[in-house]
């Protein structure tokens, strides 16, 4: 049997002001191509397929279309498990009425941990979503005074699942966690901040194949652990030289095969000065970030950049003279701001000041007259 692991999607993800739906409804269609071409025979999601728990009507449609295209369409069933993006209750909505449709969703962590027994029950999946530590102080209350840390209760749950599995069985753990030394990416905003939710990859010991999810950059970190990453590029820095991909797993010869997953846009930073930038080769599909060395971030710069660059979506100029701090605007930023940050911003990036209070009482006049000439006409 050959398993299909993917994680991490993200669905609703802001970019800006804009979203990732067209590289995530891209990277649907990448997915559906590689199970026809690959023979997939089930698909599992690790977990954060949506990036908040509370979902747009976007995000869950398109959530929608990819696991009826799926599950429906192609006749593959997919085990889901909630990451710590995801509201578990949402995600699980109407879990044991979708079984029938071969949807298996795992919102909470039980006790038991039931498998999902594939290839008529040669195959055992064991969904373990993202959890807290008190949740398995209260699921093993015999073992509260052992659950001393993330670690203690992540092998309290694993040792439970040891105990019931089947050794003539493949036995596939899928979770979402954060292994120790696991290499990170710009986009792993939670990890970042929970590495006191670390857990080491001793934990896995005895599984055929851990399915995990959580790290967005795809990377083995044992024989038979592996995190798939997402399947997008979600930021700048070293996620611009990551290739994303799934992974599959054989289950017959547990072999493992990473499969590439081509890009609709991928991210770019350029730096330079601004005539070196505006001649760069190969970035008029990307997300562009631009660093600039010979001029400040300013509207002005941004707009002529934009014309250039038409996904741009940050700009970073030369740091100045005075605190040597670098100045940064994003679309973002710049749709947020009235006409006087425009005016200040503009002083700034023009003669690295601010305007005085009698260039300020000028353009307020003028700004004035403007919008009653507007009225008037």
């Amino acid at each position: 049997m050959r398993i299909l692991h993917t994680s991490d999607w993200h669905f609703g993800m802001p970019r800006g002001t804009d979203t990732y739906e067209a590289d995530q409804r891209f990277f649907l269609g990448e997915l559906y191509r590689i199970i026809e071409q690959e023979k997939a025979d089930a698909v599992l999601v690790a977990g954060d397929v949506y990036d908040s728990s509370v979902s747009n009507a976007d995000a869950i449609r398109l959530y929608n279309d990819a696991v009826t295209h799926i599950c429906a369409g192609m006749g593959v069933p997919m085990v889901v498990i909630a990451g710590n993006h995801d509201s578990g209750a949402r995600l699980a909505a109407c879990r044991e009425l979708l079984k029938g449709a071969g949807l298996y969703v795992t919102g909470r962590l039980t006790r038991p941990v039931e498998p999902v027994l594939l290839d008529g029950g040669r195959t055992a999946v064991y969904p373990v979503p993202f959890f807290g530590r008190e949740e398995v102080a209260a699921l093993y209350p015999e073992k509260r005074q052992e659950i001393t840390s993330y670690e203690a209760a992540f092998c309290t749950v694993c040792d439970g699942i040891r105990e019931t599995t089947d050794s003539g069985r493949c036995n596939i753990l899928l979770a979402h966690a954060m292994v120790v030394r696991a290499e990170l990416s710009e986009s792993d905003r939670a990890a970042r901040i929970g590495q006191a939710l670390a857990v080491s990859r001793d934990v896995f010991a005895g599984f055929d194949y851990v399915a995990l999810g959580h790290i967005h950059k795809p990377q083995a970190v044992g024989d038979t652990v592996r995190y798939s990453g997402s399947p997008v590029q979600y930021a700048f820095g070293a996620e611009e030289r990551q290739e994303k991909s799934v992974v599959l797993f054989d289950t017959e010869t547990r072999e493992q095969k990473t499969v590439p997953l081509r890009q609709l846009h991928v991210h770019r930073t350029l730096t330079g000065t601004l005539e070196e930038v505006l001649a760069a080769p190969d970035a008029d599909d990307a997300y562009v970030r631009v660093c600039l060395t010979d001029r400040f971030a300013g509207p002005e710069t941004l707009g002529l950049l934009r014309e250039r660059f038409p996904l741009l979506t940050e700009l970073i100029g030369k740091p100045t003279e005075e605190t040597g701090e670098v100045s940064a605007l994003t679309l973002e930023e710049l749709h947020s701001m009235d006409e006087t940050d425009v005016l200040r911003q503009f002083f700034r990036e023009l003669y690295d000041d601010a305007p005085n209070a009698r260039q300020t009482a000028l353009f307020t006049a003028a700004l004035e007259l403007t919008e009653k000439e507007a009225d008037v006409g």
